[in-house]
């Protein structure tokens, strides 16, 4: 009785919940978290005043001369964090967050999955990142991953039928109802990622189409490959290494199956710690944690050819996204590129001008409405700092 009760109650919530506000959409409150703790050897970035007061940047985007607080005020900024060549110069925390807040990183996660990979080609686990995903993980060969290579799914180009809006938001209806059924209705996010279902759409590595399950996909090889949960591989390849003084949490499902295509909690200082060790190269705190050809390729089109140009996404109207390795590769001179996660979440990386951007929004209005403004206010600041 009480088990009909709670699918009674789960499918009242499925059917209601894609009617919910963005901003009540808290996975971390139905589903556990890890924790990904942090060196015993903690690095705090010094801080550092700016040339000029950072209050006077002015830039110009859709023909409107705009501030700094105007930008935060329109994009919904909760949190920003900047760093000039090394230093904190400006840190912004609405009221209630603070500096040792921890913000969903939504899709931001990718882009730590892609580092996690590049450290395991480096390390020789992973033999290539041409190498085929089922090689490593025998049972991603049963549908539409079957063949495809860690490059393939990295650009977002598996060619695996997805429907990312419908089949995202399925997935997490889906994991919430196997944890509170103790298995016996839903799916874990092994299941998911194996699902038959889960057909060829084209020929993988002709054509972009971003599909969250890819990074699923990725951390299943990944798993094989280094012999861990991604999770603990995450703690001692990169978090413990970043010397970051705070700790991060990962979602999970039942069975303790970490969500990469999402779902990190991190502080801003968190987040900039890593913008920063891609800023140089992949070397940080005089240690070379990922190699700077790895970054190279992930991150821009001189890196590797391949990478997408312009890609289609909500506001990109300039075409000023491209993607990379489970990064967005920026066009233009500066070699910049970005992580993004929904509603408003970027670090924005200009590696020849040793700065990066920590933005973390609830910009629930609009899908997509000012990641290409989020670029322009960026790369002002950094000629403003300059």
């Amino acid at each position: 009785m009480k088990k009909t009760l709670l699918l009674g109650l789960i499918a009242a919530c499925q059917a209601q919940a894609q009617t919910l506000p963005p901003s009540l959409f808290l996975p971390e409150l139905v589903l556990p978290r890890e924790v990904v703790d942090t060196s015993s050897f903690p690095v705090t970035l010094p801080t550092a005043a700016p040339k000029a007061p950072i209050s006077g940047l002015r830039y110009n985007y859709e023909g409107v001369s705009k501030s700094l607080a105007q930008y935060q005020d329109d994009a919904k900024v909760r949190a920003m964090l900047v760093i000039k060549d090394g230093k904190i110069v400006y840190e912004y925390n609405k009221f209630p967050y603070t500096k040792t807040s921890q913000h969903q990183s939504w899709s931001m996660a990718k882009q730590m999955l892609s580092a996690l990979v590049g450290i395991a080609i480096d390390e020789g686990t992973i033999r290539s990142v041409n190498d085929r995903m089922d090689a490593y993980e025998p049972a991603l060969a049963v549908n539409g991953f079957a063949g495809v290579t860690f490059k393939q799914a990295l650009q977002m180009s598996s060619g695996v039928a997805y429907n990312e809006e419908a089949d995202r938001f399925k997935l997490f209806l889906d994991t919430i109802t196997d944890y509170y059924t103790l298995g016996s209705s839903g799916y874990g996010l092994r299941e998911k990622t194996t699902d038959a279902a889960l057909t060829p759409a084209y020929a993988p590595g002709s054509k972009y189409q971003y599909a969250s399950i890819n990074s699923q996909a990725i951390a299943m090889a990944l798993e094989k490959a280094v012999g861990m949960p991604y999770q603990r591989y995450l703690e001692l390849k990169l978090w413990k290494p970043m010397r970051t003084p705070n700790s991060a949490k990962v979602l999970v499902d039942r069975s303790r199956d970490a969500f990469t295509f999402c779902c990190l909690y991190a502080t801003t200082r968190s987040y900039a710690m890593f913008g920063l060790l891609y800023a140089q190269g992949g070397r940080l705190h005089g240690r070379q944690i990922v190699s700077s050809d790895w970054v190279r390729r992930s991150t821009t089109f001189d890196g590797d050819p391949t990478n997408w140009h312009a890609v289609p996404v909500n506001g990109n109207k300039l075409g000023l996204y491209g993607f990379g390795y489970h990064w967005w590769a920026l066009e233009g001179e500066r070699n910049d590129f970005s992580a993004l996660g929904v509603f408003g979440q970027a670090i924005h990386v200009l590696p020849k001008q040793n700065t990066i951007i920590v933005r973390i929004s609830g910009d629930f209005e609009t899908v997509g409405a000012h990641i290409e403004e989020n670029v322009v206010m960026g790369r002002a600041l950094a000629d403003y700092l300059d």
